[in-house]
Parts: structure tokens; C-alpha cells; sequence
């Protein structure tokens, strides 16, 4: 393919209130695709040039009535906060917050209708030949019990590099706390593939955030060396992942842990980690201004709709979502996650592909 991209908007379905979900193709100058919905602003698949119409790098559904229906936040924009608050309770300027516990007794994602679950404003363009998409979302004060109203604009970019860029932009009217990420779930073997066979990872960090039973923060920095959770050099982890015999995946059932790489919320972007696939000679990258990166290895996918018929396996795809720490308001040695009425949250998060000739 070549010239001028051809994006696309096309309504797939409503909801029970009416609001159509919408999908959106973009493509670039070399045949690659990105597509994303509306409802939760979600990143639901990514074809190189040369892949079948039905292949994807990115997992998603084959239907509106499976994405409804399926509960591993596929590709979702998560917030207020991503990943966890210990029981659902913390402070922000010295005022007790409470909020719903939704996984394990501990607040994960925003809550049970986080933004993962709402129905985006959107607007798909093209800027100097370069195919971008425009997500906004006002979060009204008291939201989900965050204080403040939130507003945020995402802006994503597909490049003729094919890398796929999200940035983030949020402002409040009262101090409250924002983690932003995308949760995208991905497979370089294909989406169906099912396993993560013959993939080798690499993750430029040395140090995870101890984790307890629940998967909380401990508080504790542990370093990776001499564990499975050593990635700075590349290494396959189906083995390990059939096994657990190491403890530091035997508490978590898998891959979820916190990687470090710095403290400060705004930080240069950064080369976080890597994944490659040598039967297609295909790999990704995951870069972003953000202090920490969850690599999850789909451990509570197991079951999760495809479509009406088919589901997806555990250890069926992986996950890197950068952003703060888990449970950072909790910890004062952790990134500071508030947004003051003065400030401007901003987070960019890019996903990079290619093949080996």
C-alpha cells in the first residue's frame, strides 16, 4: 500500500443506552493497521503489511457482544488509577479516600466501571499525512469517589516507523490522583496463537516492587537477579510459566510484576522493554515517560470471549502497561501520583513493531 492513508470510522454496534461504539482503522504509508474502539478508548489490534485481513498482533474480539462481555480489559485506557490501591484506602492531603475494592479486597483499575468501561469522544484525522486519532473523556468530581473533575485527551499517532503513540493529557479542578496506561494485550505469533511459545523477552530494569499474596506492594525494592524476573537479557518464559517452581512467580501465578525505573511521574521516554518472536521474525518495543512498566504474562485471561463460541487461553498473550508504581499513594518512597488544579498531567506511551526481513 502506498500514498495517501485511507483511515476509517465505522459504527459496530450500540449499547443498551444507545451510544454507538465505534472502530477506528488507522494506517500508515506501509500498509500497517492500528485499530481501536471508542468504548474504553481500547487499542484492539495492529496488522504489519503482509498479514491476513483476520490476524492481529493485538488481542481484541470478533464481535461487540464478546468485548461487552469479557473482563480482562482488553486494550482499555485505564484509569483514574491503574493497577492497585491496598484495600481501597488512602489519603490525599491528609482526607481519608475510600474506594471500591474490585479484585482481591483491593481497588484495581479505577474500579468496576472504570474508564476502560466508558464511551469516549472521538475524532479520527490526518496531519501531515500522518494518521492520528483523538480521545477525549470529562470524568465528573465524586467519580468512582475521586475527587476532582478530570479531563483528559489522549492523542494517538500510527507513524510510518510503525510505532503506535498514545499521549496522555489530564487536568483537575481539585487535587486528586491520576495513573493512566493502556491495557493491551499482545501476542506476536497472531492473536489466536494461544501461548506464548517461542517468544523471548527483554525488560531494561533490575529492580521489581515486592509484592505479597494479594499481589500489593510490600513497600520493598527487590532486585531480579538469580530470579525468573531477570529480563535484562532475553530469555523465552513458557518454561517458567509452566513450572512456578520460582517463588517471585509462584505468589503472583504468573508474570504481573511492578519493573522500576524511576521515581519522578514525568521522566525522559524511555526504552522500557522488548519482545520478539523468532518463527516470524516479528518484534515490538514499549517505550514511555512513565516510572514503572507491568509486564504481565495473562495469567487471568483463561476463559476470556473471542467470540460467541471460542475463548482465549492462560498465558495466551502478555501485557506491558507502563505507569506508576502499584499502590504509590501508600508509600512515600513511591512516585507521587496527585494532580493539583495547577498541573497537567502528561504521560506518553509508545508500541513499536517490525519484522526481519
Amino acid at each position: 500500500m502506498s500514498g495517501t492513508p485511507i483511515n476509517s470510522e465505522e459504527i459496530i454496534g450500540t449499547l443498551n443506552d444507545g451510544s454507538a461504539v465505534k472502530a477506528f482503522t488507522l494506517r500508515n504509508k506501509n500498509g500497517s493497521e492500528a485499530r481501536f474502539y471508542n468504548l474504553g478508548a481500547a487499542f484492539v489490534g495492529f496488522r504489519l503489511p503482509g498479514m491476513a485481513d483476520e490476524e492481529s498482533l493485538v488481542l481484541g474480539c470478533d464481535t461487540l457482544e464478546a468485548f461487552i462481555a469479557q473482563n480482562a480489559n482488553f486494550g482499555a485506557t485505564i484509569g483514574r488509577y491503574a493497577n492497585r490501591i491496598g484495600h481501597g484506602k488512602t489519603h490525599i492531603n491528609g482526607q481519608a479516600l475510600e474506594l471500591e475494592c474490585n479484585s482481591g479486597g483491593h481497588h484495581l483499575h479505577g474500579g468496576s466501571d472504570g474508564f476502560g468501561h466508558r464511551v469516549w469522544n472521538s475524532q479520527i484525522n490526518l496531519e501531515k499525512d500522518e494518521p492520528n486519532l483523538v480521545f477525549t473523556l470529562t470524568s465528573p468530581d465524586g467519580d468512582a469517589n475521586y475527587p476532582g473533575e478530570l479531563t483528559i485527551t489522549q492523542r494517538i499517532r500510527l507513524t510510518d516507523d510503525d510505532e503506535v503513540i498514545i499521549a496522555y493529557e489530564a487536568a483537575t479542578t481539585k487535587t486528586t490522583l491520576v495513573n493512566l496506561t493502556n491495557h493491551a494485550y499482545f501476542n506476536l505469533a497472531g492473536a489466536a496463537a494461544g501461548s506464548l511459545k517461542d517468544h523471548e523477552f527483554r525488560v531494561h530494569s533490575d529492580t521489581v516492587t515486592g509484592i505479597d499474596a494479594t499481589l500489593l506492594p510490600t513497600g520493598e525494592l527487590v532486585p531480579v537477579e538469580n530470579t525468573a524476573l531477570d529480563l535484562r537479557d532475553w530469555r523465552p518464559i513458557d518454561q517458567a510459566l509452566e513450572s512456578l517452581n520460582d517463588p517471585s512467580l509462584a505468589r503472583a501465578g504468573s508474570y504481573d510484576h511492578n519493573y522500576v525505573f524511576g521515581t519522578e511521574m514525568e521522566r525522559p521516554l524511555t526504552l522500557m522493554a522488548e519482545a520478539r518472536h523468532e518463527p516470524s521474525g516479528r518484534w515490538m518495543r514499549c517505550s514511555s515517560t512513565l516510572p514503572g512498566l507491568q509486564f504481565y504474562s495473562g495469567g487471568f485471561m483463561g476463559g476470556t470471549p473471542r467470540n460467541e463460541t471460542d475463548i482465549y487461553q492462560r498465558h495466551g498473550a502478555f501485557c506491558m502497561e507502563p505507569g506508576a508504581w502499584p499502590d504509590s499513594p501508600n508509600h512515600d518512597h513511591f512516585p507521587d501520583c496527585t494532580l493539583t488544579p495547577e498541573q497537567t498531567y502528561r504521560a506518553t506511551l509508545v508500541f513499536g513493531f517490525g519484522q526481519k526481513s
